[in-house]
């Protein structure tokens, strides 16, 4: 009996249910199965709630049946392909207001959702699903294809799957019909099964998704809601592109300014990166990009300069980089001239870089930026006027 196998144990940030979970009633579909347990208003759905799922403590020859019947809602999972030992998987869910963000690994296994089971079940959703790790995975999804670690696939849950894969680990976001068929104006089922474009805004999705599926169980349930909220934001606006050739980028204001401080945060070191190239990187106007950040009452090249002052603040004074000259830590960051990041790091931090070097034991650690799209709280430090 199901009832017989579930054991429920807290945990900071949400709950590990050995593997069931009650969802709260919600505008999408659960990622897992509803019933069964009943677990604690935040584990059982609540906005920005996570949950875990995995068949740690079932029988070893149950635990397939159990993560078919039990967990899986979507798929449904038809053989475990590693014969050499027990069958394992872990399922990791956040809830969002009108989106999830998921995570599923488990040992190598056929899976799939049949035509029988999109017609009774109902289920319509859209899925953007990164494969973080796999040594070999193949999908047919109105087509079959070869999936790459690093790739991003668009899955339809109104069409028919199936998947095959070794050992691996995946998350995405599942993200309602109706909100994607609002930003395609039109139907979201051409882009089944197709990988989204590793450029541009699509990098930064990725990295966006990596970092929010690691970070997860660290963040408080409002910095999950922002994690989500960017991504979905970041997703339609690549799913626009795709299905439109060019996504409206003011439509989805959050998404494009997180996703510009990430790929900022992540090229700032460049001294050849400008706003334009921003802009261009994100497959948007100059002037479109400028608004956007006006509106968090920010300026993109300030930005760009402020990311640059503080990882050479890192660099001054964290171990590792002792041995680095001065000038070498700003052409490291960006600075193409020793007397302007001198200047603009005295003007910033009211001290020298060889100030902060030689005090660098009692230095305050510089603001972090890393996971700037994923807290609601965090903003870029205040700078002299």
């Amino acid at each position: 009996c199901l009832n017989d196998m579930l054991i429920s144990v807290e945990c900071p940030g949400g709950v590990v249910i050995g593997c069931m979970s009650r969802a709260a009633a919600s505008q999408l579909d659960p990622a897992s199965q509803a019933r069964v347990v009943e677990a604690p208003a935040e584990a059982a759905g609540a906005p920005g709630s996570l949950a875990e799922f995995t068949t740690t403590g079932v029988a070893p020859r149950e635990r397939l049946s159990f993560w078919r019947d039990g967990v899986l809602k979507r798929m449904v999972p038809l053989e475990a392909l590693d014969g050499t030992r027990p069958f394992e998987a872990r399922l990791r869910r956040v809830v969002g207001r009108d989106a999830e963000l998921v995570e599923h690994s488990s040992d190598a296994i056929l899976a799939e959702r049949s035509q029988e089971r999109c017609a009774s079940d109902g289920i319509d959703d859209i899925s953007v699903d990164l494969m973080v790790d796999c040594v070999s995975a193949r999908m047919d999804h109105g087509g079959e294809r070869r999936v790459r670690s690093g790739d991003i696939c668009i899955v339809d849950y109104a069409r028919p799957a199936q998947v095959v894969r070794s050992r691996h680990r995946a998350g995405g976001l599942i993200i309602s019909r109706r909100r994607v068929c609002e930003a395609l104006g039109a139907d979201p089922a051409p882009l089944s099964g197709r990988s989204l474009p590793m450029k541009g805004l699509g990098m930064v999705l990725r990295s966006h998704l990596r970092l929010s599926l690691e970070e997860a169980p660290r963040l408080a349930p409002a910095e999950r809601l922002v994690a989500i909220a960017a991504g979905v934001d970041m997703t339609l606006a690549v799913l626009q592109a795709e299905g439109r050739g060019a996504a409206d980028v003011e439509q989805f204001e959050g998404g494009f300014y997180h996703a510009a401080c990430r790929l900022i945060e992540r090229d700032c070191a460049d001294p050849e990166l400008t706003p334009e190239i921003v802009a261009i990187s994100l497959g948007s106007s100059r002037a479109s990009l400028y608004r956007v950040f006006l509106r968090h009452g920010e300026s993109v090249s300030a930005m760009i300069w402020e990311k640059r002052l503080v990882r050479a603040w890192r660099m001054l004074t964290s171990p590792g980089h002792e041995d680095l000259l001065i000038s070498e830590i700003a052409f490291r960051n960006g600075f193409l001239d020793q007397p302007t990041f001198n200047r603009m790091f005295k003007r910033r931090f009211g001290l020298t870089p060889r100030e902060v070097r030689i005090t660098a034991s009692t230095a305050t650690e510089a603001p972090s930026f890393a996971l700037m799209s994923a807290s609601a709280e965090i903003s870029l430090p205040k700078r002299p006027r």
